[in-house]
Order: C-alpha cells, then structure tokens, then sequence
C-alpha cells in the first residue's frame, strides 16, 4: 500500500521550469510595466514622496525575484490542478480588476471590494472577509495617507480627486 501511493505521489511530480520560466516572465512584465505606470501618478507641490514611490520600490524586488524564476527554474514538488490554477487566473483578473478601478472608485472602495474578493477565493467565510477587508483598506489608508503622507486617489462622490 505504501509503495502504491509512493508511486502516485512521485507521478505527480513535474518539472516547473516551463511554469517557473512563464511566471517568472508574467512578473517582469508586470514589475516592468508598474515601474513604468508609476511615473505617470501625480505628485503634489514639495512633496518628499510621491505615490509612484510605493510602485517603484514594489517593482525593484519583483522584476529580481521574477528574473530568478526565468534564470534558475526550480522543480515543483504538485503541480496545481484545475482548482489551484482557475484560483490563480481569477487572483490575477482580480488584481488588474483593481488596478482599473483604483481611480474611478477611490482606495477604499477598490480596496476594500478587492480584499474580500480575495480573501474569500482563499476560502474565508463572507463575515470574515469582510472584517478582513474592512481592516486592510481603512489600516492601509491610514498608511498611506497620514503615517506616510502619500495621497491616495479619494472617493469621487466625496470631494473629488486626490
């Protein structure tokens, strides 16, 4: 019995260069195209940092992380199944999801609708999500907005802008 499942287990185990590889160039792509959008955020008169600061320093970790992945690919122990992966494209959908929506609803709302989504394809309960959501859009508001001084994109129904 052992050695049947032995056997299964070692069946399921394929190389992941080819996935490592194709992440690894996915993320450079996204560390690229963050560093790049970053430059385009507006910064207000004097001020020390400005919101492309947080893309930019996001994306130098990233983009080396991601050339690791493409440079030294490992070998995967479970390949995900169709479950796993669905999982995987809906996080990404729902990243760039709130990336176009960031501006158009302000930080808390795109925030907050993000991280219960989020949290609730990682399997938490709606109650949990939402407490969950609720803390990391109004603690990371509070962040950014006075802890680190960086203006985030406001409710537009509530005085506009930034």
């Amino acid at each position: 019995m052992s050695q049947m499942s032995d056997l299964d287990a070692h069946q399921d185990r394929r190389p992941a260069q080819v996935g490592d590889r194709l992440a690894g160039a996915v993320l450079l792509v996204l560390a690229l195209g963050a560093w790049w959008h970053s430059h385009s955020f507006v910064t207000g008169f004097m001020q020390p940092v400005g919101p492309g600061a947080f893309p930019r320093l996001v994306s130098l970790p990233l983009a080396a992380l991601s050339a690791y992945l493409i440079l030294r690919p490992g070998f995967n122990e479970r390949w995900p199944d169709r479950a796993g992966l669905a999982r995987q494209l809906a996080v990404l959908l729902l990243l760039a999801a709130y990336a176009g929506l960031l501006e158009p609803l302000g930080f808390v709302p795109a925030t907050l609708a993000c991280a219960i989504v989020l949290t609730r394809l990682f399997g938490a309960a709606w109650g949990q999500a939402l407490i969950a959501g609720t803390g990391l859009a109004l603690g990371l508001y509070a962040l950014f907005e006075f802890a680190l001084g960086m203006p985030l994109p406001n409710v537009p129904w509530w005085g506009g802008g930034h």
